[in-house]
């Protein structure tokens, strides 16, 4: 007798329904023709007796139907740069890790007018060495195990504010959180199989502020510049402007290759680069209180700058959709009406 295959078992099972919600991030049309096939290959590969998709078929589906979507915008380039994005984020983020520990946590944190968390001034010291870690396993073990150790410090960056509430322990200000959960974010789309060159980043970025750090403490013969987190706002600013910078330079020389990953992960990363300086922002605009921007003021100038950054990228993603759209009518409307065969000049376009 023929043994029914794992996906006939399964047909009109809660799992099977559960792949087909997933299937919500395909265009309609594409669900219409291929959601059956698609969600009968899943079936086919789950073991007995399971109730949910795994996280990875999760992620394989909504990555694919989010890719058919940009396929059908024309603008696939968004979804390539999202792994450009990931690794500019993480090597911003460690960056700013090494520089906090070495000129900020590890400092008297009398400077700060903070009672010690043990050897350092807050529990941000954890996120920092989280990040740290991240870099070194991006480098090391890059892919699904890099993705894993990125979420789970990304959560860690966003719990330790409210435990140090709960404990009555100093914790990082919101204007340094707030950007580094939004990096965070970008590192979650690591690519599977970086370059050499991509691979040597994290470290060598690590090992140079912090030699930078360490020369610049002795050029400074103790005079304290860097003791706290409230003597860093513009360097943070500078971070962001230099990430942005070095983003869409990388992203113009590929523009010139016809590649325009480079720069749908400019603006990507624009949003974050913003949140950076949101702080200088916020004194810019609104003035200062205290030595800095009224909470009312930096949350204001930071959810402005999460509407602009948002409305940027959905500006470009409409109007490459609707050069797409005129691309395709000019080559439909080229076709030869004998053949079919559409013009070279169009097929070229």
């Amino acid at each position: 007798m023929n043994q029914p295959n794992p996906a006939q078992e399964q047909a009109g099972s809660p799992l099977e329904s559960r792949y087909r919600r997933l299937l919500w991030a395909y265009p309609g049309d594409y669900q219409a023709e291929r959601g059956d096939e698609i969600v009968g290959t899943y079936l086919d590969t789950v073991d007995p007796g399971r109730r949910w998709p795994s996280p990875h078929d999760a992620v394989d589906l909504l990555g694919a139907g989010l890719r058919e979507r940009l396929r059908g915008y024309g603008a696939l380039g968004l979804a390539a740069a999202f792994p450009l994005a990931a690794a500019a984020g993480l090597n911003t983020l460690v960056a700013v890790a090494a520089f906090f520990l070495s000129q900020v946590e590890f400092e008297d944190p009398r400077f700060a007018g903070l009672d010690p968390v043990g050897p350092v001034q807050t529990l941000g010291a954890v996120i920092w060495l989280g990040w740290l870690v991240v870099g070194l396993t991006a480098s090391a073990l890059p892919g699904p195990w890099a993705r894993t150790a990125a979420a789970g410090n990304l959560l860690l960056t966003i719990g330790v504010p409210p435990v140090a509430a709960l404990i009555g322990q100093p914790g990082p200000p919101l204007f340094v959180l707030v950007p580094t959960v939004a990096l965070g974010l970008a590192t979650l789309a690591l690519p599977s199989h970086p370059g050499w060159v991509a691979r040597s980043l994290p470290p060598l970025t690590a090992g140079c502020v912090t030699a930078a750090s360490v020369a610049f403490s002795a050029a400074e013969s103790g005079g304290g510049m860097f003791v706290s987190y409230g003597s860093t706002p513009e360097l943070l600013a500078m971070a962001g402007g230099l990430m942005f910078a070095l983003v869409l330079l990388v992203g113009l020389g590929r523009a010139l290759r016809a590649d325009d990953a480079g720069l749908w992960a400019t603006l990507l990363l624009a949003t974050p680069a913003g949140l950076l300086g949101a702080d200088q922002l916020s004194q810019a605009i609104w003035g200062t209180s205290g030595g800095g921007p009224t909470p009312t003021a930096f949350a204001v100038t930071t959810g402005s700058v999460l509407v602009v950054g948002a409305a940027l990228l959905a500006a470009a993603l409409a109007g490459q959709a609707a050069r797409h759209q005129t691309v395709r009518r000019r080559a439909l409307d080229s076709a030869c009406p004998t053949c079919g065969h559409r013009s070279t000049a169009m097929t070229r376009t």
